[in-house]
């Protein structure tokens, strides 16, 4: 073993720290497992003699090592990852490997995505993107001696391929009406997600101690962590809020002090849901609801959905960009513009502005 990293011969996946911790990397859930990567890390990788690490551990290096300090990458953001160049990294070994690949074999890979597994545009780009950072930051930790990405094209992007995420008030309302006397904890889902604009993730971490009451503005108020561990208020209406209180007394959480160790939204035993169980739920039930405009959908309803439509809705009814952005952790107001982009795009239709639907007689 060399600088606390080494190769079991047996098993060319198995990696050691100083203290022989282990890890299986054919195992994707050690992918996960940051603590191996803060020990190796703290003894240096200098002087590693990388032609000798298996790609997979380089791979696990590129997860766990953060761009910028105090800027991690959420769980969910590296298992996307995982799911991207795990079969990246499978098509290398059928040529030896990374450091076997050549700049024309990185673009046969892209076009065997395109070609063989039909992944659409949006797909297509997202892996692309993901397999280049990659591939990058092995050039620049000099891990790999050339750069394999310069002949990888981007992606274009279809209009007709751009995700749905229009939802309408009225819709909105539908759906509480049905959950509400069906599935209270999908109400109170949709009922968070379409007030706050908050990410999934942001819903899953979020504490009960971290809700308080602010007298100048007459309002309750959650503190998250969002992106970049950047914390910021969200408004909690009060009728919202009872809702959510409603579901934390069916579970035994507490509901008349903001205190205790709870989720914000638990778990029956106060812990926290993982944001991918949370997101795959509520995208389950809400979809399989039998209205028409579920099923005439271009795209399935997610919580991301939710996020564009708590925007609309602000925007719609007062509020200013700049207070929106911030109300959603944007780091610009174009971020932001760009969630209304489809919906103008029919509701400014310059026919409507005739507001005639018919213009011939009979």
């Amino acid at each position: 073993m060399k600088n606390g990293i080494g190769v079991n011969n047996e098993n060319n996946l198995i990696v050691h720290s100083s203290n022989q911790d282990v890890l299986d990397l054919s195992n994707t859930l050690s992918f996960l497992n940051e603590q191996l990567y803060v020990q190796i890390s703290a003894e240096g990788f200098e002087g590693v003699e990388w032609e000798n690490i298996p790609d997979e551990f380089l791979l696990y290096i590129y997860l766990h090592k953060d761009t910028q300090i105090n800027r991690k990458r959420s769980e969910r953001t590296k298992a996307k990852y995982i799911e991207t160049l795990r079969p990246f990294l499978e098509y290398a070994r059928t040529y030896g490997g990374l450091r076997q690949l050549t700049p024309q074999l990185v673009y046969a890979y892209q076009l065997h995505l395109e070609r063989e597994r039909d992944y659409q545009a949006t797909t297509l780009s997202r892996h692309s993107t993901v397999i280049k950072q990659f591939l990058r930051f092995l050039r620049n930790e000099d891990i790999l001696s050339t750069d394999l990405t310069y002949k990888m094209v981007k992606v274009a992007k279809p209009k007709n391929e751009l995700v749905d995420r229009d939802l309408h008030e009225e819709e909105v309302e539908e759906l509480l009406h049905y959950f509400r006397s069906k599935d209270w904890f999908t109400y109170t889902m949709l009922a968070v997600l379409t007030t706050t604009g908050m990410r999934i993730e942001e819903l899953a971490t979020a504490k009960w101690k971290d809700v308080h009451w602010r007298i100048a503005e007459q309002a309750y108020f959650l503190e998250i962590e969002g992106k970049g561990k950047k914390i910021r208020p969200v408004l909690l209406f009060e009728d919202v809020l009872d809702i959510l209180k409603e579901l934390r007394a069916r579970r035994g959480c507490e509901i008349n002090r903001f205190e205790g160790e709870t989720a914000f939204f638990p778990k029956a035993n106060g812990d926290h849901y993982h944001p991918a169980y949370l997101s795959a739920v509520f995208s389950e039930r809400v979809n399989a609801v039998p209205f028409d405009f579920i099923k005439n959908r271009k795209d399935p309803i997610t919580p991301h959905t939710c996020r564009h439509y708590a925007t609309y809705y602000m925007l719609e009814h007062g509020a200013d960009i700049a207070s929106v952005r911030d109300m959603l952790g944007h780091a610009s107001v174009q971020t932001t513009e760009r969630y209304m982009l489809n919906k103008r795009k029919y509701r400014e239709h310059a026919a409507l502005k005739i507001k005639k639907r018919r213009l011939f007689s009979q």
